[in-house]
């Protein structure tokens, strides 16, 4: 839902009341800053209080059911005016060292929503901007305590868009300080959280380990992604099924 802040922006609000909950919006926040601070061109992150007023009778009653079960902050992200979808023409505006910029962080963080299916990326004049960063699993395992093998992951991120052969790649890693990482958990709002004085210090340890031997780990996952063959789209298809199936099964229409 695109809306206009009490500052005058205009932002499309990531709804805490949908889907994961709050988890979604807490995985967001973190992933949109480690990003920013990795060179990687997103929108604004921003915090917006919603409140009841915001449901009224013109709306659609489910958009008013949403509003109300998202009372409370909620991530924002800037809007991005008359913007273009990805196609491989306009893709060829990104230069390598950007496209490998963002194939190294969306396989250090096991972000899974960005493939050549879906790239989440769009174009708006001369400005490229990547979207969606709700499931970078690294952080989200690291948030809800849930740990799986990365190769659980790794099919999926081998149908990276910018995917190219780990031995072929000088690394792009992210060089973001630990207080750095601090100050953008600290300021990550609490309500998001089951339980913040447990989790945000587990988030910390877990990101500064993680950026602290991003090298040895990116290495051996590009070692690990260029043996997966490519998913077929039979495979895919059957994929999606199933994971449908289970969203309904959890969340019944």
């Amino acid at each position: 839902m695109l809306i206009q802040t009490t500052s005058g922006e205009r932002c499309v609000v990531k709804w805490k009341g949908t889907g994961e909950g709050p988890l979604g919006n807490a995985v967001e926040w973190i992933s949109l800053h480690l990003a920013q601070l990795s060179g990687i061109p997103v929108p604004t992150p921003h915090l917006v209080r919603v409140k009841a007023d915001l449901a009224n009778h013109k709306q659609d009653p489910e958009i008013n059911e949403l509003i109300l079960r998202s009372l409370g902050i909620n991530l924002a992200v800037e809007w991005i005016e008359e913007a273009l979808p990805f196609t491989p023409e306009r893709a060829q505006r990104i230069d390598d060292t950007m496209k490998r910029r963002i194939y190294c962080f969306d396989a250090l963080f096991l972000n899974i929503d960005r493939t050549d299916f879906n790239p989440n990326i769009i174009f708006s004049a001369d400005r490229m901007v990547c979207l969606d960063f709700a499931v970078l699993m690294e952080i989200k395992m690291l948030m809800n305590g849930q740990i799986a093998p990365e190769r659980t992951f790794l099919p999926l991120v081998r149908r990276h868009p910018f995917y190219r052969k780990g031995d072929e790649m000088l690394l792009a890693l992210p060089d973001i300080h630990s207080d750095t990482i601090h100050e953008i958990i600290d300021s990550m709002p609490g309500e998001w959280l089951d339980d913040p004085s447990v989790i945000k210090p587990a988030l910390l340890s877990g990101l500064t380990t993680i950026l602290k031997n991003a090298g040895p780990i990116l290495r051996e996952r590009l070692r690990l992604l260029d043996e997966i063959p490519l998913e077929t789209l039979e495979a895919r298809n059957a994929r999606l099924h199933a994971n449908r199936m289970a969203f309904e099964a959890k969340w019944p229409l």
